[in-house]
């Protein structure tokens, strides 16, 4: 259980996934399905109302007791600046914060309800790398990347790719049949063995069709679903450009289905650069807005999807 601002700090890049930067972070406690939050802390004074409203809005709709606040920036009156907005915005709201601070380069400091009350000086050090927290997430094979441009990484294009007559020669929409789609699926998903170019080419054509989107909607489940995961973000790295928003779209939603929420973001943003009215992108960005929770992907969602 966290209980100083040093368990916070390290519990953040824990739930993330990866150290944030420039970045305004919620932590959220006391509902009935908590989620935790990051967005990019705003530069601009016409962007810090969007921000807020982003965050409070699922935070009342989820019922959202309490929060802790955090941002981490260098530049120190504009964060604290920021983060007090957010929380007055919260607190107006009905909803506790326990705890807002700003960090950066190693230390932290409190952010007060007024400026007067901020903490000034050097701050107070922490080091979340060799926290305990961030140990016992080591040895339950949580991974922690050291900035969300590494998990972005984890999608970028592999510079061989699928050759272009592999895809040329498969002919939509009857090339790809749902049961060899569906094999495809079973065969791949988990099984650690490469995926041949011409299968890359297949699974591509087959997330243009309806019927194979729906299956995999079908094989996608809450205890499996990181097989589906891992398939796809390979069907990503190497699909021709014109096709990354199809395979993006089905990373994003599996990595949503198992909790990475920064995984999903990183799909979502490769494939609205290509196509930024992409639906089934803009379906995950709208589940990772409101923060809806996977766990009731298996109950109620998954038979809407596909």
């Amino acid at each position: 259980m966290a209980r100083t601002p040093e368990d916070l700090l390290a519990t953040v890049p824990v739930v993330l996934g990866f150290v944030p930067e420039e970045s305004v972070v919620m932590l959220t406690f006391g509902a009935p399905r908590c989620f935790h939050a990051r967005v990019e802390l705003p530069t601009l004074a016409e962007e810090v109302m969007p921000m807020i409203e982003s965050l409070v809005e699922p935070a009342v709709r989820h019922g959202v007791a309490t929060v802790a606040l955090f941002g981490f920036h260098h530049a120190d009156r504009w964060t604290a600046d920021v983060l007090r907005l957010l929380a007055g915005a919260l607190r107006g709201h009905g909803i506790g914060v326990v705890t807002c601070l700003r960090a950066h380069g190693g230390r932290w400091w409190r952010v007060g309800t007024t400026a007067e009350l901020d903490d000034r000086g050097e701050g107070q050090a922490f080091d979340a790398a060799s926290h305990p927290f961030r140990a016992r997430s080591v040895l339950e094979g949580r991974v922690t990347l050291p900035d969300r441009a590494s998990v972005a990484a984890t999608l970028a294009p592999d510079p061989g790719g699928v050759a272009g007559e592999v895809l040329a020669g498969l002919v939509e929409p009857v090339s790809v049949t749902t049961r060899r789609f569906e094999e495809l699926l079973r065969a791949r998903c988990g099984s650690g063995t490469p995926v041949t170019d011409a299968e890359v080419a297949e699974l591509l054509v087959g997330l243009r069709q309806g019927r194979c989107r729906q299956a995999v909607a079908r094989h996608l489940r809450r205890d499996t679903a990181r097989g589906q995961v891992d398939l796809w973000s390979e069907v990503l790295r190497r699909a021709p450009r014109e096709r990354v928003p199809d395979a993006a779209a089905a990373v994003a939603l599996a990595a949503w289905v198992v909790g990475d929420g920064a995984l999903a973001w990183c799909a979502v943003d490769r494939g609205v650069e290509v196509e930024p009215e992409h639906p089934d992108c803009a379906v995950v960005a709208r589940l990772l807005q409101r923060a809806v929770s996977p766990e009731g992907w298996e109950g109620s969602l998954r038979p809407l999807a596909g």
